[in-house]
């Protein structure tokens, strides 16, 4: 009986060893659902979890210290302090924010980079922005103050002595490895875009020459060679810039005043406030020769007109003139002795034996001493420019009375001595037009028409000098189409020197037939190669957009002016000041004018012929403000002038065919209609 009571209660309670089992067994078949978020400190039995099920719990396998947990310490709910020095935050430290140096920087001993964000940035922003403004200010300064010019006389001799003598004829250029391709570029392909058919001389070797020996010089050059490069010479930029120059447009457009277009655009604005600064200097300290201020004012001029800074363009043009007004004979007055006295005085005729040897360097003034004046007087036709304004009236315009000599003096130097009569000529036609345009009465019109046959006389003879050289067999062909420009420009000269004392313009209808043939001449001309004259889009030359011009502006046949005005807008380059592009819009303004003032017969009658005598580019508006004078029909300076105001589209001229029913094609490259 007792035996069956202690069964029963073994049946009822189970033994402690059975106890321990079920716990065992409950906690497994809890295990089998759940997975420890901490595993034990000993290896693991093999889990009772089906591995076929994806379970998103991520697991953490550190093995815990056997030490007792402790509770996680929370951070302070304040931010996080992001003001203090730039040193202590690259050490990750706490810093005391005490200027101008924090504690911890002092204790350690190092220097304390500020608490400025981004400082680093910050301060390559400044500097690229000081160098941009720089490079591009508008109003720079080239001639020194009054009092620094005093300074600069008193001590002339310590001040000579101070500066570095430059080599005469360098053995080496030394340059830095970065800056080769721009130099090569510039003496390989920028020399023949820089002198398009004209001045080859210059560019090629007296420019050359001088880089070599004067580093001046030699940063000027190199940063021209790096803006072409930026703007005309790298692929992906000249797509983007449509391999076109900044014409009618500002710099500020291709490039912000915060950053590059690329490495090269920092190295073309690094080395020209380079140059700038030197030649300031030079300048200053009255160190720096005729010579060397052509050379100079005409490199700095190159950079600012492939950048579109016309602004900057007529200010170095007007400091280039006042410094070498002294120096140069276009600036002394009028001559002693003119052409038209030496043909008639055989025992003065020109030796050419001078002109067979190169001249020395301080004696190139007179070869090149032309180039700022002509170069100021041609950019004062196109409205965009003022600097001939303020010195035309001491420029000389009495014919040179040197002629080439043909198969004595080289081609070189026959571009010269066109180049200098040239320079006379214009300032002989431009007198005469701005008093037209200004309705002011000539002041000496007798001395005037003295000296227009002169200038008559001596293109007569030049036409006969230039046809002795073309008629020469063993001439290049950059030869033979450098004298035919020269042929081109001298019809020119002929027809306007002949008309230009006329304030009716009427004498221009006498002379259709040259008009006539000096379309041809420049049609002749582009067909030869059509390819432009250079692959900047610029040139220094006079080039073929002054003939065109004059056709458009004084031919009053209108076949003729149409056809000129289409192959001058077609013109892919600017010739100096003249842009093609632009000036045909203003010029478009005259045609249209007078085509509406056309008699019964189809001519312009006297008192219906206007002149452009002003213009104002809005380029944010793509529009022009023009003004334009009516001509007085009988020439006399009476009444009141009268003055029409057109706003033109720069992007679209007018049509001065569609709205007097005229339907012709007016193809410059069609054959003329008898």
């Amino acid at each position: 009986m007792e035996q069956q009571q202690q069964q029963q209660q073994q049946h009822r309670q189970p033994s402690y060893r059975q106890q321990q089992q079920q716990q065992q067994q409950t906690a497994g078949s809890r295990r089998d659902n759940t997975v420890p978020l901490i595993s034990p400190p000993h290896t693991p039995a093999a889990p009772l979890i089906d591995h076929r099920i994806d379970l998103d719990v991520k697991v953490n396998t550190k093995v815990p210290s056997e030490a007792p947990t402790q509770t996680k310490k929370k951070r302070a709910s304040r931010p996080k302090a992001r003001s203090g020095c730039i040193t202590c935050k690259i050490r990750r430290v706490k810093c005391d924010e005490r200027k101008p140096t924090c504690f911890r920087c002092e204790k350690a001993d190092i220097k304390c980079d500020g608490y400025v964000k981004e400082v680093a940035e910050a301060r390559k922003t400044a500097e690229r922005r000081a160098l941009i403004v720089a490079a591009q200010s508008a109003k720079r300064q080239i001639l020194p103050r009054p009092e620094a010019s005093k300074a600069a006389a008193a001590g002339q001799q310590t001040t000579a002595a101070a500066t570095p003598t430059l080599r005469i004829n360098p053995n080496s250029l030394r340059l830095d490895p970065s800056d080769v391709s721009y130099y090569d570029l510039f003496r390989r392909q920028l020399v023949k875009d820089l002198s398009g058919s004209c001045h080859s001389d210059f560019w090629s070797r007296i420019v050359l020459c001088e880089a070599a020996r004067d580093p001046c010089v030699r940063e000027s050059v190199l940063a021209i060679g790096a803006l072409a490069r930026t703007l005309f010479f790298a692929t992906a930029t000249s797509n983007r810039l449509g391999s076109m120059p900044p014409r009618l447009r500002k710099w500020e457009e291709v490039v912000s005043c915060e950053g590059y277009i690329d490495h090269h655009h920092r190295a073309a604005l690094r080395h020209h406030v380079s140059a700038v600064s030197e030649y300031r200097r030079r300048i200053q300290q009255a160190g720096l020769s005729s010579r060397s201020v052509v050379i100079m004012t005409l490199l700095l001029i190159a950079f600012e007109f492939i950048q579109g800074n016309m602004k900057s363009v007529d200010s170095l043009m007007m400091n280039g003139m006042r410094l070498i007004q002294d120096s140069v004979s276009i600036m002394k007055g009028p001559m002693k002795k003119s052409i038209y006295d030496l043909r008639s005085s055989p025992e003065s005729t020109p030796s050419p034996a001078s002109t067979t040897s190169a001249p020395q360097r301080e004696e190139e003034i007179d070869d090149i001493g032309h180039l700022i004046p002509c170069l100021s007087l041609m950019s004062g036709f196109t409205h965009f420019f003022n600097s001939h304004r303020a010195t035309i009236h001491l420029m000389n315009s009495t014919p040179t009375p040197e002629l080439p000599e043909p198969g004595v003096t080289p081609v070189a130097k026959l571009q010269t001595l066109w180049g200098q009569y040239f320079t006379r000529a214009v300032v002989f036609i431009m007198r005469a037009m701005q008093l037209q345009l200004a309705s002011l009465p000539h002041p000496d019109p007798d001395a005037a028409l003295r000296e227009q046959p002169t200038h008559l006389a001596c293109i007569r003879m030049w036409g006969s000098v230039l046809d002795q050289y073309l008629a020469d067999d063993p001439l290049d062909e950059a030869t033979r189409r450098a004298l035919k420009m020269i042929q081109i420009h001298r019809l020119v000269v002929r027809i306007v020197v002949a008309c230009c004392l006329d304030r009716s313009d009427m004498a221009y209808d006498a002379y259709e037939p040259q008009f006539r043939e000096l379309l041809g001449m420049t049609v002749d001309f582009m067909r030869s190669d059509p390819e432009p004259l250079s692959r900047i889009a610029f040139t220094f030359a006079e080039g073929l957009t002054t003939p065109l011009t004059v056709i458009v502006s004084k031919c009053r046949n209108h076949d003729l002016r149409m056809r000129a005005a289409r192959l001058m807008a077609s013109l892919s380059w600017r010739d100096g000041a003249w842009d093609g592009k632009a000036l045909v819009v203003g010029k478009m303004g005259v045609v249209m004018l007078e085509e509406s003032a056309r008699d019964a017969e189809g001519r312009v009658p006297a008192g219906s012929r206007w002149g452009w005598m002003d213009a104002k580019w809005d380029l944010e508006r793509r529009e022009v403000v023009s003004t334009y004078l009516r001509l007085n029909a009988s020439g006399a300076v009476e009444g009141a002038p009268t003055h029409a105001q057109l706003v033109l589209d720069i992007d679209a001229p007018l049509d001065a065919c569609g709205r007097f029913g005229c339907h012709g094609r007016h193809d410059p490259y069609e054959p003329f209609s008898d």
